[in-house]
């Protein structure tokens, strides 16, 4: 009975730190969310709330440890712990205000910089008022409940295990459920309250569970002799110091691991909650085992030896595959397609690839801490001083890993140079266990040491640097798209090396690089941050360029600006063509600052002007402690999927730059159309309206749209504009992303103030604690829509009752043949703009210059993409009369003529195919570099009109001239084979076909179409693959 009793008691403790645990990281994701809406998100910030929660727990340990052994009833005190911990959180938002506004005040009084020293000395106090209360009571609850339920030495190891076991069992499902339900469905206070009352009622029921009597026998004399005679005071001192090494090193590991996942896996907030779960998943499978075998266990000082042993080797072992993680990603990715109803699969993708890389190292670790305290345990007397002393050494060497890692390792030596120092620390703390082992015999002592020797010594023999254009690669983009991955990691490897590396840096917040990589019409430098393309010097320079030129141009006279996210410096660089007094430019990254001077041909050698201001900041941080007012604020931001950026984007933050502007000053925000859908588009020009009573859309690029925000309507002042265009640095700055003339410029407003009003519509708005977008958008973002809606409402497609400003200009001023001209070139081209407005613009400027080659092909590609078959065959044939030479011109027409006539041809007016062949060969004679590209296209033309042999003949001199790898997908070595075999089967040798595609599938296993000809042929046809080796 009294065994039942005993059994039922542990089954409720059990259950209660279950939900403890849970209860734990929803407030640690909570905390760290709230603390960085006003602390900040830079690196110095976070490793702040990090030490301060950790070494909470470490104190809590260490103090409760000590005190529950003179405790009569541990179970209330734990009770009494966790009620206040749940009263603490119910009041924290409230708390956490009167903080605030205690900290800003203090800053504003001393007249202290964002940046600055003290600032950072004022964050660790406020870090330390808000968390270190209650985690130094969390601390305690895991020491308190060991004491409670232990009554003998014996069971002591098996307690703790189970306890440890089952805390962090709840903290994998707490993650799971703040993480993935409660924040991103109910905001950040709902969170905290629903935890706070969670350790309310299990703080309750505990107290009052501890009020009852229980009789549990104490330990014996004999017993505590005994453990005192299997270990000695210094193999004890040695368990205590490598439980802390053991959480330096799992720390590191911790902090490595993510900072090399998240450029494979992406930036989201998902990716980084899937990450913390497949860490502590593998901790607690690790305590799990350990639960079922300590009590077992002989030796146990050799087990911990072991388990340190098996951690480092394990790493050694694992740590070389580690740089092909993106090529295998990418190659997983390829059973998915990118839809709503895929994303949980692909979430579950995300934690199969962490937890793989991460299950190992963590299972021994999370079987190191119940052995160091078994073996630290004298007595059941002062088994809580006993566990609390591992688990503050264990939490103190958290603290350390994290502030080493992040700080110190990976900015100095890298992300893989860190993880070889945390293996080398496990190691070293596994030889000195079995050195100082008083079970293990002097041979196998030898050998033990001799194996990690030998591993060792294999690994930095075999190691290499990982591949930085692989690192950089970005695969999570291609992840679940059409594009195939290469067949091998060589061929991913010589894939990435057309994008050449001009700059690496593994920084304390991000990867950051810069990759020439090439274009239509040659190279362009593209800023990487973990792995996703922010900047660049082609591509995206129409925007980085309005972004800094369209508030200068409306604002009547600006003097002060401030740029968040400093990027390339194209935007700051474009502000500085103005007569400013100074630009302040704020930006999270001291790697981007660093990597910018890439991007000097483009960005006007923006820090070389005395006028730029460069602060290394959070960029809501900065506006909080700042009281300098702006004539305009320009946001550029990262991609609002990525995890911290929807904090730019909710009404808060936009209240507070409202606040920061001048009498009319303007804000323009940067937003994307490319992987949003319209309900998060919505989401955000809706929040942003709800600060800016004014607020108008303009167009940079066919998918970059940039909100104009102002305390006043913009209104339409040619004379001014005129003036500024005509400032020598403004016009060459304009020109070169095709504005040279006001008229050109107007036609990029999309809609105006109330069009927007309709658009946004009703509906949530993105706030600090409810932060929709943070969670929206990745969604968003792996479904790979974009927000088309916007298109219906687009003001320029008909004036009707537009309230454009460019409407008011024409009716004022009538369009001149330039301006035309102009405005028809910047939306003609496919990037850029509406193809409606440019279709009309450049058919009035033709009938007037019809031999305008520039134009001819804007209208050629215009009136293709715009589905005007008739015209778009007519301006090809007039471009192949001008050029005909160019075999560009010449394969565009060619496909023209067989696509416009070919589907009305018949048996009593056949297709003539001898001008659309004439031409393709003419392009193969005139071609050189790309010979292999047309022979491939001749075939195409021939395999379409039927004709297998010549097909054949063509598609076998594209084979001999291909390259290994390519990335067209036509010219991929099994679609040619796929379609030799296809021409042979034609041809009725089914045996070669079968040949050709049996290749086409060795070289590219994922061939669907080629597997399915396959087994056509073998079925029907009955045929068995003959050799087709001399295809090359």
């Amino acid at each position: 009975m009294a065994a039942m009793r005993k059994r039922t008691i542990y089954s409720i403790i059990a259950s209660l730190f279950i939900v403890s645990g849970a209860a734990g990281l929803a407030y640690q994701i909570v905390w760290f969310k709230y603390l960085s809406l006003f602390l900040g998100n830079t690196t110095y910030a976070q490793t702040i709330v990090l030490a301060t929660f950790m070494g909470g727990l470490a104190i809590g340990a260490w103090l409760w440890g000590r005190r529950v052994d003179r405790t009569v009833r541990p179970l209330s005190l734990y009770g009494l712990l966790e009620i206040v911990i749940g009263v603490y959180c119910l009041v924290y938002p409230f708390l956490l205000r009167i903080f605030e506004s205690g900290f800003v005040s203090i800053v504003h009084s001393l007249s202290l910089s964002s940046d600055s020293a003290a600032v950072l000395l004022l964050k660790l106090l406020v870090s330390v008022l808000t968390l270190l209360f209650p985690t130094i009571l969390m601390g305690g609850t895991l020491p308190i409940l060991v004491r409670f339920i232990t009554q003998s030495l014996e069971e002591s190891g098996k307690n703790v295990a189970t306890l440890y076991f089952v805390n962090s069992f709840g903290a994998v499902v707490g993650s799971v459920l703040a993480g993935f339900f409660l924040v991103p469905m109910a905001g950040l206070r709902v969170t905290i309250f629903a935890a706070g009352i969670a350790n309310l009622l299990i703080g309750g029921g505990a107290y009052f569970l501890g009020r009852l009597r229980f009789d549990f026998a104490v330990e014996s004399k004999d017993e505590e002799e005994e453990v005192v005679r299997r270990f000695s005071g210094r193999q004890i001192s040695l368990a205590v110091a490598v439980a802390g090494v053991s959480g330096l090193a799992a720390m590191i590991y911790e902090v490595s691991w993510v900072r090399l996942l998240i450029p494979v896996l992406g930036s989201s907030t998902y990716s980084y909650t899937l990450m913390v779960v497949a860490f502590i998943s593998g901790i607690t499978i690790g305590s799990l085992i350990v639960s079922g075998l300590i009590h077992r266990l002989k030796d146990l000082f050799g087990a911990l030896a072991l388990c340190q042993l098996a951690v480092g080797i394990s790493m050694a072992a694992t740590l070389p595959l580690y740089g092909r993680i993106p090529y295998y990603f990418w190659h997983i990715g390829a059973i998915l397609t990118r839809t709503e109803s895929t994303y949980p699969l692909y979430l579950a993708i995300q934690f199969a690839v962490g937890f793989a890389v991460m299950i190992i190292p963590t299972i021994f670790l999370g079987m190191s801490l119940p052995l160091a305290s078994r073996i630290a345990t004298r007595s059941v007397t002062v088994l809580g001083r006993s566990v609390g002393n591992v688990f503050s050494v264990n939490t103190l060497g958290t603290v350390v890993g994290s502030l080493g890692a992040g700080l110190l390792l990976i900015p100095l030596i890298g992300v893989r140079h860190a993880i070889e120092v945390g293996l080398m620390l496990n190691l070293l703390s596994g030889v000195v266990l079995i050195v100082f082992s008083t079970e293990i015999t002097r041979v196998r002592r030898v050998a033990t040491i001799a194996v990690a020797g030998l591993a060792m010594g294999v690994y930095f023999v075999s190691a290499t640097d990982w591949n930085q254009s692989v690192l950089l690669s970005g695969v999570f983009r291609q992840f679940g798209k059409e594009r195939m991955p290469p067949p091998s990691y060589a061929d991913f490897v010589k894939a990435t090396r057309s994008n050449k590396v001009l700059y690496f840096k593994e920084g304390a917040s991000a990867t950051v690089g810069v990759i020439q990589s090439p274009t239509k019409n040659g190279t362009q430098n593209v800023l990487m941050i973990n792995g996703k393309g922010d900047a660049s010097s082609v591509g995206d320079l129409p925007t980085q360029v309005l972004l800094g030129q369209l508030p200068m141009m409306f604002h009547p006279q600006p003097e002060t600006v401030l740029v968040i996210g400093y990027g390339s410096g194209v935007t700051s660089g474009s502000v500085l063509t103005h007569p400013v007094s100074y630009v302040q430019s704020v930006e999270i990254s001291p790697e981007v600052i660093q990597a910018s001077k890439y991007f000097e041909h483009v960005n006007n050698n923006a820090l070389r002007d005395p006028r730029m201001k460069l602060i290394v900041d959070d960029a809501i941080a900065f506006l909080k402690l700042s009281r300098l007012n702006y004539d305009a604020i320009i946001s550029e931001p990262s991609n609002p999927w990525i995890a911290g950026i929807g904090n730019l984007y909710t009404t808060e933050f936009f209240q507070r730059c409202r606040e920061r502007l001048n009498r009319h000053g303007v804000m323009v925000q940067w937003l994307h159309l490319y992987e949003i859908d319209d309900e998060t588009f919505r989401l955000v020009i809706r929040t942003f309206r709800s600060v800016f009573p004014h607020v108008t859309v303009w167009q940079s690029l066919v998918s970059d749209m940039l909100l104009i925000g102002s305390k006043e309507p913009l209104v339409l002042n040619e004379e001014a504009l005129r003036k500024k265009l005509g400032m020598p640095a403004v016009r060459a700055d304009l020109e070169r992303i095709q504005i040279p003339d006001v008229a050109t410029l107007l036609s990029l407003q999309v809609l105006s103030s109330p069009r927007t009003a309709e658009y946004a519509g009703g509906g949530p708005l993105n706030a600090e604690e409810r932060p929709l977008l943070e969670y929206w958008a990745p969604r968003a973002f792996y479904a790979d829509r974009g927000a088309n809606d916007i298109n219906r409402f687009d003001e320029r497609r008909t004036f009707g009752e537009s309230s454009i400003l460019l409407k008011e200009r024409i009716e004022s001023t009538p369009l001149t043949d330039d301006e035309r001209l102009h405005i028809g070139l910047l939306h003609g081209d496919a990037s850029r703009g509406n193809a409606l407005i440019g279709y009309s613009m450049l058919v009035d400027y033709l009938s007037r210059h019809p031999r305008d080659v520039n134009v001819l092909e804007v209208m050629a590609d215009l009136t293709e993409r715009l589905g005007r078959s008739e015209e778009h065959l007519k301006y090809r044939e007039r471009l192949a009369g001008l050029r005909p030479n160019d075999p560009v011109v010449l394969e565009r027409y060619a496909w023209a003529l067989f696509s416009d006539e070919r589907p009305l041809s018949s048996a009593f007016a056949p297709f003539d195919a001898r001008v659309p062949e004439r031409l393709l060969k003419r392009c193969v004679e005139l071609s050189a570099d790309t010979v292999d590209y047309y022979h491939a296209r001749l075939g195409d033309f021939y395999f379409r009109m039927q004709q297998f042999r010549a097909a054949l003949e063509s598609y076998s001199r594209a084979l001999k001239t291909r390259e290994n790898y390519d990335p067209d997908p036509r010219l991929r070595q099994d679609a040619l084979l796929l379609q030799l075999a296809k021409c042979l089967r034609h041809l009725g040798d089914n045996g070669r076909a079968a040949g050709f595609a049996l290749q086409a599938v060795n070289f590219n296993p994922r061939n669907e179409e080629a597997r399915d000809f396959i087994y056509t042929i073998w079925t029907v046809g009955n045929t068995t693959p003959r050799d087709s080796s001399n295809a090359r």
